[in-house]
């Protein structure tokens, strides 16, 4: 019984270990993901203060009507980037935050098992502990009655 009992828990450590190895990647994918979010959201704003300093040496030098509109309207189209940008970042944060849980999670379940089978194996050690005292008791009694 206490056999299969280390072998079921074998077993479940071995699913829980591939469990938080799929956490893991997941983890590291989300991870990822978020850093792109930030690069695309740096480079997003960089063109934007790049624009601005276009736009600013422009209307120094005086603008037209309809290229002051066209100014206003690019303009307007990259603070909405910036905007939806920094929402997808939000998004990639929550996700990385819920993995991360989800990870730790799974480690907290691999580690009772691990713990399940220590107890399991310490408990099989004490068992195999008291049948070899009692074969040695056994053995020293009937070398004891051997010699009378």
């Amino acid at each position: 019984m206490a056999k299969q009992s280390t072998q079921t828990l074998t077993l479940l450590i071995q699913l829980a270990s591939d469990a938080v190895d799929e956490a893991m990647q997941a983890l590291a994918q989300a991870m990822q993901q978020l850093e792109q979010a930030q690069q695309q959201r740096t480079m997003l704003e960089q063109y934007q203060q790049e624009y601005e300093q276009q736009w600013q040496n422009a209307s120094q030098k005086g603008l037209k009507a309809d290229l002051y509109r066209n100014f206003q309207g690019f303009f307007s189209q990259l603070e909405l980037a910036v905007r939806s940008q920094n929402a997808q970042i939000e998004q990639c944060q929550a996700n990385v935050v819920h993995k991360r849980q989800l990870l730790q999670e799974k480690q907290r379940k691999q580690k009772s098992f691990e713990v399940l089978m220590t107890r399991a194996e310490t408990q099989q050690a004490k068992v195999e502990g008291k049948r070899d005292q009692k074969l040695m008791d056994e053995f020293a009694s009937r070398a004891k009655r051997a010699r009378v």
